[in-house]
């Protein structure tokens, strides 16, 4: 959509959004990210070489506040923030859940009052199946809805059923709104780099921090068993996935891009480090004498809808996604001054 010029970004200072603001700037675009307060400065101080072609609007809650100002003069709204564990638990942001259908469309909303027709948001795997149904040996499709409630699941996964939940609730706000042009991109994990913006202080967070914990923590311990589905994307693939959403044209059907690059266990990264990485294997995990893992057991997503809407097929392979955050987390430690455990 050649009219697309200023481009809305939600968590534009995480971990995903981060990247998303990269590869718009680099594409041209006029982007303003949504940032808290105490992370702005940062920001703009890491996109600063993009002169006006960057700015932030500071929102300190989502839930809350009034994002008017936020969208005055834009054309398009990415929104990758999602209230997530980490500064509260799951059980924590679970007792408050009532809002989070609300999280999700405050800012849709916004941005439909201010003119905006072209909303992306970043959604899940995690809504297509069902958690009880993740070592089923399933292959979900865009196609497949949530099932099932969500009681009776660990904290974390019934966490995943709210929030798939609330944006769900952004189909049925599309269909009262019909000028609306609604996308939602559904990545697996997301590991790589982190973004030029992207506010950080510790070695890795977020879904890196799952691959941290293979080259961080002590000498000779065993490895963890696979405790989630190995679909994997990387950032970049996830990035991307949300730029070319922006130049879809509408559709009467439901755009829902499944982001899946493709699958590894983390038996099979312990393996590829050893080999590949010899200075490395003193951080890495021992794969104690009869460790499982199999790929067959896990469910699994049908990312063709990437390549029929969006036209992207081209996925980085999981060996490269790998070392890319494995390069990513040991420079980030050599900055911080960290040493491993």
């Amino acid at each position: 959509m050649s009219n697309i010029k200023t481009v809305v970004v939600t968590g534009a200072s995480g971990f995903l959004g981060s990247v998303v603001v990269d590869q718009l700037l680099d594409a041209g675009y006029t982007v303003r990210g949504i940032v808290r307060s105490g992370k702005a400065q940062r920001m703009k101080d890491a996109c600063a070489s993009f002169g006006n072609k960057f700015s932030v609007a500071i929102i300190d809650d989502l839930a809350t506040a009034n994002f008017t100002e936020a969208f005055k003069g834009a054309d398009a709204l990415i929104h990758t923030a999602s209230p997530l564990p980490g500064a509260a638990s799951a059980e924590v942001i679970i007792k408050v859940s009532h809002f989070l259908s609300g999280f999700y469309l405050r800012a849709v909303d916004y941005a439909r009052k201010a003119g905006i027709k072209k909303v992306v948001v970043t959604a899940s795997v995690a809504s297509l199946g069902h958690p009880a149904e993740s070592q089923s040996g399933k292959t979900f499709t865009e196609n497949d809805a949530r099932r099932g409630p969500a009681t009776g699941l660990p904290a974390d996964a019934r966490l995943r059923c709210i929030q798939e939940a609330g944006r769900g609730g952004l189909w049925n706000y599309a269909k009262e709104h019909p000028e609306l042009d609604v996308a939602t991109v559904h990545p697996g994990f997301i590991f790589g780099h982190t973004g030029r913006g992207q506010v950080i202080d510790v070695p890795a967070d977020g879904t890196n921090a799952f691959v941290y914990s293979l080259i961080n923590g002590p000498k000779g311990r065993s490895l963890e068993p696979q405790a989630a589905p190995p679909g994997y994307v990387h950032v970049a693939d996830a990035a991307a996935a949300h730029g070319l959403a922006l130049k879809t044209p509408k559709s009467d059907k439901p755009k829902r891009i499944v982001n899946v690059g493709g699958e590894f266990m983390w038996k099979q990264a312990v393996e590829y480090l050893y080999e590949a990485r010899p200075e490395l294997r003193d951080r890495l995990p021992v794969i104690s004498e009869g460790y499982k893992a199999s790929l067959e057991e896990w469910c699994h997503w049908d990312a063709s809808s990437s390549k029929r809407i969006i036209g992207f097929s081209k996925f980085k392979d999981w060996k490269t996604t790998l070392n890319d955050t494995i390069d990513d987390i040991l420079a980030r430690e050599k900055r911080l001054g960290v040493s491993p455990q």
